[in-house]
């Protein structure tokens, strides 16, 4: 997608962002936890806590002024990568991605990321972009399966 900008995110992205991920959320969400998971966790502010929480390691993409997509990065991980629904499939994804690993790597040789086991669309959009998976396991909270996907330094990289 052409005219796409990254920022830094500010306290002003956090209820927009909150918008965005409850929708796409809405949607992507239900058969993996359940409706009425899904709608508890939107209901409990969790989604906004965590952008106020998490504000400086978060980047945003923008398209025409909209907020359309965000990536947060914690040490040597993806913590949370979310696209608006209207722009899944354009690309707005894999420049977060590339954004947030150009940052990890610069501090660590192999970075990782955890995501649902039953989404299967997340899981191919980050084998296309090269992660493995690594090991399986059960969110601790909430015993939802999860997949660790990692990705080791690229040779380009140096």
């Amino acid at each position: 997608m052409s005219n796409v900008s990254l920022r830094p995110a500010t306290l002003d992205d956090a209820d927009p962002l909150e918008a965005l991920s409850a929708k796409t959320i809405r949607v992507k969400y239900p058969a993996i936890l359940g409706t009425d998971a899904v709608e508890g966790y939107i209901a409990s502010g969790a989604i906004g806590a965590y952008y106020r929480q998490h504000v400086a390691t978060l980047t945003v993409a923008e398209h025409a002024g909209i907020r359309i997509g965000v990536c947060a990065i914690q040490p040597a991980r993806i913590d949370l990568m979310m696209v608006d629904l209207d722009h899944h499939r354009s690309g707005v994804g894999a420049l977060l991605l590339a954004d947030g690993e150009r940052k990890l790597f610069a501090a660590a040789d192999r970075i990782g990321l955890d995501c649902f086991r039953q989404n299967d669309q997340a899981r191919r959009f980050y084998a296309k972009h090269g992660w493995l998976d690594d090991r399986l396991f059960e969110d601790e909270d909430h015993g939802i399966a999860m997949i660790h996907l990692v990705k080791p330094r690229p040779a380009s990289l140096g």
